[in-house]
């Protein structure tokens, strides 16, 4: 059985890099999913607003019009009455009227989880670019009986200052705005018509604009109470060749002059209003905005366009104006002293709420806060804390959630909200600090995706999962002039998720496995894609293999050699790929059912769990089984410290004292990644991110000094980044969790009784997690622990390194050697901080008195014990051997085995339900 520790690949640990290891030219650095952007213009492509929004109109009401309409491809928006801010896009397509979801958040539109900036984009999208239903495009734009007003707009009745690093606008008495979301009682989200910015005005500032206030009202280039002979007068004064205004017609309502200053004097032009639209020069336009646009790219008159509207006097110079309230006539200039909403109201109170870092484009990430809006199924993600606008939204109700294999970016705690719509897949990849909190989040998010992720059996509290176990192990017969440097991504469907390391040759081996547990239920096969590695250009598909999920035996491995078909020629084979899968459908029954199992492995002499230690090949995955299971019953402390009792206890020599991999290292590995990621984070991620922008080299080594490098100037750098990061590290004991350090303390207490002729080891107990375990990996690899969002280049990696081997020594308290001669120049360094570090050490460890568990751990039991369940049941014959020679082993075998029985008596219910059902159907 797969273990239900979600997602998991077998592999060793990570250590230091010696300096004989070879460099991989082909490291798997470059974005795995490349997105590409086509910029186009959706506005063009889109009839006019008053070609088909309805305003406040009800589902029948529309169904009604589309139908009197006749044709398919017709359709209109209308706006709800029930819920601001929502609106329908109403279809009248091949199989009869659809009513699609628009939710409007400040300004921006969401359908289908894809972001439009305006109502007119998004028809423009469905209309020229994308299907809205199968092969059916948005044609015949249903227009309402009698015009209707798109979006409000309000008069600044003051002058206001915003809060600075909020979303909130600035603005003059008299600006106009549109109201694009209303917020709540005190906030409106608007765009100001002078410059188009949008943002945050308190509502007891503005007031509605009058029903007869112009259109054009509050437009940069609009001026209303002017004259011809005074629009000359401006422009000469204030203009230069090519300024411009528009003002309304003398002569004729409803028309307006464009005045334009030319090299030889003022030339005017008459925008003539007909029906919903405007004319000039025998254009017929559908704004005067439209004119604008237009003649800003093309010559107007001869030789000349449009430049920038005239420049108009303003009462107050903004970025001087007086901070404090004061009176100036009729007028206040108002500085607000709180900032607007944090977030969005109607979010409040969300269900979760936090930062998680999220990829962007060409592999960058970015640290952005997110709220999950149960109630509507949203999920919004915002530049910070304080912005009211989100960068985005997902729409949960068309999501599914997958977990993302450290493999697939180089980093882990990594998840994706895939989201299927309209036709169109789109992926939103994210990364958590720790594990935890990325198994919080996904928990969290999918409680309100549009399809359960879990199966309920009857009434009682039995879940169903699905996990599938896959192993690249070779491909043969690859063409040797295409492929030169092979790997593997695997997706589920069409959802990609890990991947293999780079191989040479045209015949590789991988033998890499990648667990999937918990597969989402909409998940029908699998994918085996076959890359090659280009350094220059993109990395080339080869050939794919897929694999259906139902013609795997369950719960038996399947070892078979696939074709890989070309992607270019579906039946043209381009070699041949050899893969071992293992599908299983499984439950986790009610947490009751497994008391007897967490009686055992909590108990005092945790003999169960150092048996498990003993035949357990995946030691990742029993730790952090384990850890889960005792974090929930705040049992941790006792677990680890005994553990840790027991190891020093058994070993000889102090030479070897932690350094192999045993399942209380992988224990205090896999704790110190679930608690002191912050803590890294805060202690060394400014000295990480200076070296990272630091194009200086700190090269030592000859072999790999570039051609007339310098080494006192490299030797110099890398000390400055050396004292910075002691310095750092010697100040962040009280940042420490204090449940380490305490753990720390009880090290040094057992070294201390076992070896009490040895003062150093006291010392190297602690450094040897702290430093070779956590500190050094965090500092070679900084995105595991999301102190960097790109991969480091070549110069900044290899500092990293340096910097990680010369911390590593300090920590031992030993110099450089003869084995790296070349490092001797650090020695200096060591030698000057070793009673430093020793301080930092013992003061690091100066936590005698157990602390109090405080922090608050999510955690689903009956999943936890479950997993546990899975790992006895695997290894049931080493166990059962075992408990030959220890009795004590012999309640877990039967416990174990009753389990097993209960478990088959709820399949077979699940079954007999199942088959009721469908008779039922």
């Amino acid at each position: 059985m797969a273990f239900r520790d979600r997602f998991c690949s077998s592999g060793s640990e990570v250590n230091l890099i010696s300096e004989n290891e070879p460099d991989d030219n082909f490291e798997d650095d470059p974005d795995p999913c490349p997105e590409e952007e086509e910029e186009i213009d959706l506005g063009i492509h889109a009839p006019s607003d008053d070609k088909w929004f309805h305003g406040k109109l009800d589902r029948a009401d529309a169904e009604k019009r589309l139908t009197n309409s006749g044709q398919v491809g017709s359709y209109l928006v209308r706006e709800s009455d029930r819920r601001p801010g929502t609106y329908s896009l109403s279809y009248l397509g091949r199989n009869g009227i659809s009513h699609f979801r628009v939710t409007g958040v400040c300004g921006d539109y969401y359908i289908g989880g894809r972001q439009f900036c305006s109502l007119n984009d998004l028809i423009g999208y469905y209309t020229a670019w994308s299907c809205l239903l199968k092969d059916e495009h948005l044609k015949f734009p249903v227009s309402p009986p009698e015009p209707v007003l798109v979006k409000k707009r309000v008069i600044a009745k003051y002058t206001y200052s915003k809060v600075p690093d909020t979303d909130e606008l600035s603005f003059f008495q008299g600006d106009v705005f549109v109201v694009d979301d209303v917020i709540d009682m005190d906030w409106l989200w608007v765009t100001a018509q002078k410059n188009r910015e949008t943002g945050l005005v308190p509502a007891a500032l503005v007031e509605d604009a009058k029903k007869d206030l112009d259109p054009c009202a509050g437009k940069p280039w609009f001026f209303a109470n002017i004259s011809r002979e005074e629009a000359q007068e401006i422009l000469h004064r204030d203009g230069v060749i090519g300024s411009f205004l528009i003002r309304p017609s003398d002569k004729s309502p409803g028309d307006y002059s464009l005045s334009l200053r030319g090299p030889d004097g003022i030339t005017r032009f008459l925008i003539r209003k007909q029906g919903m639209q405007y004319s000039l020069g025998g254009r017929n336009f559908d704004s005067v905005d439209a004119v604008v646009a237009r003649y800003k790219h093309e010559h107007i008159v001869e030789n000349l366009s449009l430049k920038e509207p005239v420049s108009r006097a303003q009462e107050w110079d903004l970025p001087h104006r007086p901070m404090t309230p004061s009176r100036n006539g009729s007028s206040f200039v108002l500085r607000s002293e709180t900032p607007g909403p944090v977030i969005l109201n109607r979010t409040q109170p969300a269900f979760k709420r936090g930062f998680l870092v999220k990829k962007g484009h060409r592999n960058k990430w970015k640290r952005m806060f997110f709220v999950l809006d149960q109630d509507e199924q949203h999920f919004y993600f915002f530049e910070n804390e304080k912005r009211t606008k989100p960068k985005g939204m997902m729409d949960l109700s068309f999501s599914m959630v997958y977990e993302v294999h450290q493999s697939f970016f180089g980093r882990p705690n990594c998840f994706q909200v895939v989201v299927r719509a309209f036709n169109e897949l789109r992926m939103f990849y994210l990364c958590a600090d720790t594990q935890d909190l990325a198994n919080d989040w996904m928990e969290a998010i999918k409680k309100f995706c549009g399809k359960p992720m879990i199966t309920n059996l009857g009434e009682r509290d039995v879940k169903q999962l699905r996990s599938l176990e896959v192993t690249i192990v070779e491909a043969h017969k690859l063409n040797s002039n295409k492929v030169s440097h092979p790997y593997c991504m695997i997706s589920l469907n069409e959802v990609k998720t890990c991947r293999t390391k780079t191989q040479e040759g045209h015949s590789p081996i991988w033998n890499e496995e990648f667990k999937f547990n918990d597969l989402p239920s909409d998940v029908s096969y699998y994918s085996v894609d076959l890359y090659n590695r280009n350094k220059r250009s993109r990395d080339g598909q080869v050939g794919s293999a897929m694999v259906p999920l139902n013609r795997l035996p369950k719960g038996n491995v399947l070892d078979e050699w696939y074709p890989l078909l070309s992607p270019s020629h579906s039946k043209m084979e381009v070699g041949s790929i050899r893969v071992r899968s293992k599908f299983t459908h499984e439950i986790i029954m009610p947490v009751e059912e497994y008391n007897s199992l967490k009686e055992i492995i909590l108990d005092k002499d945790l003999q169960a769990v150092k048996s498990l230690g003993q035949v357990c090949k995946d030691r990742v995955g029993l730790a952090s089984t384990l850890l889960k299971i005792f974090r929930h019953e705040r049992e941790e402390i006792f677990l680890l410290k005994t553990m840790n009792s027991l190891e020093i206890e058994n070993q000889e020599e102090v030479s070897t004292l932690f350094r192999g991999t045993s399942l209380t290292t992988t224990l205090m590995d896999q704790y110190m990644k679930m608690v002191a990621i912050p803590y890294l984070q805060k202690t060394i991620g400014d000295v990480v991110a200076k070296i990272v922008e630091c194009k200086q080299s700190c090269e030592l080594n000859p072999a790999k000094l570039e051609k007339g490098a310098d080494t006192v100037v490299n030797l110099k750098q890398l000390l400055e980044f050396l004292f910075e990061g002691v310095d750092a590290i010697v100040r962040s004991p009280d940042d420490c969790p204090r449940t380490l350090r305490y753990l720390f303390c009880c090290l040094q207490q057992n070294v201390k009784d076992r070896w009490s002729d040895n003062e150093i080891v006291r010392s190297r107990v602690v450094s040897g997690f702290l430093f070779l375990r956590l500190i050094c990996p965090a500092i070679m690899n900084p995105r595991i622990c999301n102190m960097m969002s790109e991969s480091p280049s070549l110069c900044a990696a290899r500092t990293l390194t340096l910097v990680a081997k010369c911390l590593q020594n300090l920590a031992n308290l030993v110099e450089f050697g003869v084995k790296e001669s070349f490092m001797t120049p650090v020695n200096p360094f060591i030698l000057r901080n070793k009673e430093k570090m020793i301080n930092f050490l013992d003061e690091l460890a100066n936590v005698t008195q157990t602390p109090p568990i405080t922090e608050q751990v999510s955690s689903d039991p009956s999943r936890d014990l479950a997993a546990l369940y899975d790992i006895c049941w695997t290894y049931m014959s080493e166990l059962q051997q075992l408990s030959q020679t220890q009795p004590g082993l012999k309640k877990l075998v039967a416990v174990t085995e009753t389990l097993r029985q209960r478990e088959e008596q709820f399949l077979q219910e699940n079954l007999s339900l199942t088959n009721r059902t469908e008779k039922l159907v």
